[in-house]
Formats: C-alpha cells, sequence, structure tokens
C-alpha cells in the first residue's frame, strides 16, 4: 500500500496517526471540496502527502452535474497552499470529462462510474470490461487538453 485516503478523520485532529503512516511508507491522502476554508486548505497541505483529493461537486459522488469551469477555477487556491498534486473526483464520468477537467488537475477520479459498468459484469470478464471503459478515457488525457 503506497497511500491511504482518509476522508473521516479532519487533518487537524490526527496529525500523530498522518506522522505514523509517513513512517511507514504510507501516504495520508486528505479531500478538499468546494466549501473548504482556507484553514482546512492549509491543514491538508501540512498533514496530507501523496496527493490532494479535490471532491469536485457539492452532492454525492458518481452524480452528473459537474460544472468544470467552477472546478478549473477553485485548483489555484489550493496550489498557492501546496506542492502536492491534485486529484479530482466526483462527476467525472468519461473521456470527455476527464479530458476537460485535466486542463487544471494532475489526476482524475473515476471510481463510480467503473463500479456502474462492473456490478453486471460476470467475473470472467470485469478485468476485459474494465479495460475497454478505461482505453477512451486514456486516449483522450493523451490528448491536447481543451481550452
Amino acid at each position: 500500500m503506497d497511500g491511504l485516503i482518509v476522508v473521516d478523520y479532519p487533518p487537524e485532529e490526527c496529525e500523530a496517526f498522518a506522522a505514523l503512516a509517513k513512517r511507514r511508507s504510507i501516504d495520508p491522502i486528505f479531500l478538499l471540496a468546494p466549501t473548504s476554508t482556507e484553514a482546512r486548505i492549509a491543514d491538508v497541505a501540512r498533514v496530507g502527502s501523496g496527493f490532494v483529493y479535490y471532491v469536485s461537486l457539492k452532492g454525492v459522488t458518481g452524480a452528473g452535474h459537474l460544472d468544470v469551469e467552477e472546478v478549473l477555477a477553485r485548483l489555484p487556491r489550493i496550489r498557492a497552499a501546496t506542492s502536492l498534486p491534485i486529484g479530482v473526483g466526483f462527476g467525472i464520468r468519461d473521456a470527455e470529462s476527464a479530458r476537460r477537467i485535466s486542463r487544471g488537475a494532475d489526476a482524475v477520479v473515476i471510481a463510480s462510474r467503473l463500479i456502474q459498468e462492473l456490478e453486471n459484469t460476470p467475473p470472467e470478464r470485469v478485468l476485459d470490461c474494465a479495460r475497454a471503459f478505461v482505453r477512451p478515457i486514456r486516449a483522450a488525457l493523451n490528448t491536447e487538453p481543451a481550452s
């Protein structure tokens, strides 16, 4: 294991945990959201490592109402506080949304949509299904970012 996404343990309360994880070469990865304050961003920058996971929506994971321009406008606030890479997740569902988010993010996270694809896939076809889902996204990320 290289990292651990820390969801319910606020960075301002888990410095000992984060230090212990780092001593074992495990990156504690914290989430930031559109509603994160400057103080929360600073805490995540101070305690986290590996990357920052930016939750792009105020709604639930897998939602389809992603405002790419709003997400891209918020990333400079985070970059001003940390040199950690920024991964953006929630609401990224396909190659086009991934390509558009990649204009400002260092990584895109597409978990819910992949899980939806795999839910009704027979076990012997899961790897082929995952490859077929990821292939166009990878191709889109290899193209010039959308402007």
